[in-house]
């Protein structure tokens, strides 16, 4: 099992969106996938994805010792496997983040190929803590130059802990957007770029991915990109997708898909 954990330094630059489209696109590919909230204080991963809370133990239980990762896994849409945040705030002070390795053991060998976890903002114990005991970390930015510093920062300690980069992904990118330069100021290449697509709000407010909800949309197929760049898997990748589009520049495929989705 591979763990990345997902990571930026800002709330709100579409870190839990990450997490739920890119393993809804994984989990709908056939790979064996896993989310896993760790956003201990504010966490909506289970919303974005239309998976109840309260029919089940949480993540928090699972940390405080009272239950499983298998008990506390509910099947979400397409096939991928969701360990939901609870929300209830006198849940919070029981979770230890530090029992966060012993979760990801327990999903080990449960046919479970790849574990997203989606980490809080900031920095704090339970942000800190996927940090250290992923096998990578993907970060997530948009290309405001607040949040591209506060994600830096977010590289800066998962590099004390000698925790690889996968990379960086970044979100609500225009055909303006200078992916170059964002690439420099978080010293990580670009993963992937996602468009700023209406079809991502309208699908994380209907609490649905976007493979479910928007299946053609520029988005869609970003995060489609992503995943089979990050597996090295181009069976991910959207169909038509020939390995001459592979090569081109991020920055020309996301624009090109985006002005296609805005003349369609």
């Amino acid at each position: 099992m591979r763990v990345y954990a997902v990571a930026s330094g800002k709330g709100g630059v579409g870190k839990t969106t990450t997490v739920a489209n890119l393993g809804a696109v994984l989990a709908a590919g056939g790979r064996g996938t896993v989310v896993v909230d760790a956003d201990l204080g504010m966490g909506n991963l289970a919303g974005a994805l239309g998976v109840a809370v309260g029919t089940g133990p949480t993540v928090h239980d699972v940390l405080a010792g009272r239950a499983t990762a298998v008990e506390a896994r509910r099947d979400g849409p397409v096939g991928l496997g969701v360990l939901p945040a609870s929300d209830d705030l006198d849940d919070f002070g029981a979770a230890n983040p530090s029992n966060l390795t012993a979760l990801l053991d327990g999903l080990d060998g449960a046919d479970v190929e790849v574990a997203l976890v989606d980490t809080s903002a900031g920095l704090s114990h339970d942000s800190v803590e996927p940090l250290r005991v992923a096998d990578e970390v993907l970060l997530v930015s948009t290309p405001d130059r607040g949040a591209l510093g506060d994600t830096a920062k977010t590289r800066d300690v998962a590099g004390r802990f000698e925790t690889p980069m996968a990379g960086a992904v970044v979100t609500r990118v225009t055909a303006e957007t200078d992916l170059d330069a964002v690439a420099d100021r978080l010293g990580v290449p670009i993963r992937g770029s996602i468009p700023d697509d209406p079809a991502v709000s309208t699908a994380a407010e209907g609490g649905e991915p976007l493979v479910v909800a928007a299946p053609d949309a520029p988005a869609t197929d970003a995060y489609r990109r992503l995943a089979a760049d990050l597996l090295g898997d181009e069976s991910l990748a959207p169909a038509g997708d020939d390995e001459a589009e592979t090569h081109t520049t991020v920055e020309d495929d996301e624009r090109t898909g985006f002005l296609r989705w805005l003349l369609r």
